[in-house]
């Protein structure tokens, strides 16, 4: 801005911006036009060599640009009103100023979409077994208005007698209540024990792959086999 304030003075007579001892100075574009007081084409303001040029020529109580600027008021007729010294907003009445700090703090708004993920994460972390892991992705979870939740697990997937101690111990340091409660659905696959015996996803994946062609049914891509 400042660059751009030099340019635009830059070609302007060096008394348009620096009133002399009695205020006056010399209008940027009317060259010969100089005067200790001004006047506002648009709003028949009277202003000040000093209140103009510190507002870089335009009019401080309209706006109007410096085409708009003389030293006389010759529009006016002889029962016009004369002009008034301009106000600016600023002299016409102080104006408290608005200060807003601001906190460069993260801040932490929890809703129900950042208490399902961490609720979720803690139910894989109290997972022990490929089976459970499985159990956390199927686990239903609800979250309230008030951020209360409600985590259904799948009887299947997830042992009823079992404790999401991670998942309770998370909420209890968001401070909201949590309610389990187990459901009962058809299993992914048949014999959803077997991912009780391994932790690894792979181990198990081969386990009911296996137990799937010991029956002679084996389901692959394209169809049934």
């Amino acid at each position: 801005m400042k660059s751009v304030k030099a340019r635009r003075f830059s070609d302007w007579p060096r008394r348009a911006t620096k009133p002399d001892a009695e205020g006056t100075v010399r209008h940027p574009f009317l060259e010969m036009e100089k005067s200790n007081l001004w006047y506002c084409l648009h709003c028949d303001a009277e202003i000040t060599g000093p209140q103009i040029a510190g507002n870089q020529w335009h009019c401080p109580g309209c706006g109007a640009s410096p085409i708009n600027i003389f030293p006389e008021a010759f529009w006016l007729g002889r029962n016009d009103e004369k002009p008034a010294p301009v106000q600016s907003r600023a002299e016409e009445q102080e104006i408290e100023p608005i200060v807003s700090v601001v906190d460069p703090r993260p801040r932490l708004d929890l809703n129900k979409n950042q208490v399902t993920h961490l609720i979720r994460s803690a139910l894989f972390e109290d997972a022990a077994s490929a089976s459970e892991r499985m159990g956390a992705s199927l686990a239903e979870i609800w979250v309230d208005d008030d951020l209360e939740v409600i985590v259904s697990l799948e009887d299947h997937y997830w042992p009823e007698d079992k404790e999401p101690t991670a998942a309770i111990k998370v909420a209890a340091l968001l401070g909201i209540e949590i309610e389990l409660e187990v459901t009962w659905s058809d299993p992914l696959f048949a014999w959803p024990g077997l991912g009780t015996m391994t932790r690894s996803t792979a181990e198990y994946t081969r386990m009911m792959l296996d137990a799937y062609r010991s029956k002679g049914i084996v389901e692959e891509r394209g169809g049934n086999r």
